[in-house]
């Protein structure tokens, strides 16, 4: 039996880094076995917080991103990572997160209108998403910043 899904090329340095920010536990763990069965190193986020902090710390080559989770929130998030004011609304508690480098941001969500901060992402996947549909762009995500030049600096 042949595998469905193969990892996006690699960097040199070993396995690209994945960052899953997601706060339903089950969905997060689903998503991290099958991400690391195709090759890819990955850390999990439970909320906004912890997920700026591991972003800063883990220097993931692609985040996935859930739109909506305590703390700040993915589109507060996405837009301090992109440089751009967020959109009213946004959930956004405590200390905005440091300015770090995100190479790429595949948003998940379940709403049905997108802010304006939605063209910042890389990709925007509406909930429920397949899991081999999410791990597909992730792939697709990590070849553009490979081929692309676009290499991690850790």
């Amino acid at each position: 039996m042949t595998r469905e899904l193969q990892p996006g090329p690699m960097p040199a340095s070993g396995a690209a880094r994945v960052l899953i920010a997601e706060d339903h536990a089950e969905m997060a763990d689903v998503l991290r076995t099958y991400l690391e069965a195709v090759g890819y190193e990955v850390r999990v986020a439970r909320d906004g917080v912890e997920a700026a902090t591991l972003t800063a710390e883990f220097g993931p080559t692609v985040v996935v991103l859930d739109a909506n989770m305590p703390g700040w929130n993915g589109w507060a998030l996405l837009a301090a990572w992109k440089g751009v004011a967020p959109p009213p609304g946004v959930v956004s508690h405590g200390t905005p997160p440091a300015p770090v480098r995100v190479p790429a941001v595949v948003m998940l969500t379940g709403d049905d209108v997108f802010p304006a901060v939605a063209s910042e992402a890389d990709a925007v996947l509406r909930k429920p998403a397949a899991l081999r549909t999410i791990a597909s762009v992730v792939a697709q995500q990590v070849a553009a910043r490979v081929e692309g030049g676009v290499r991690d600096a850790r």
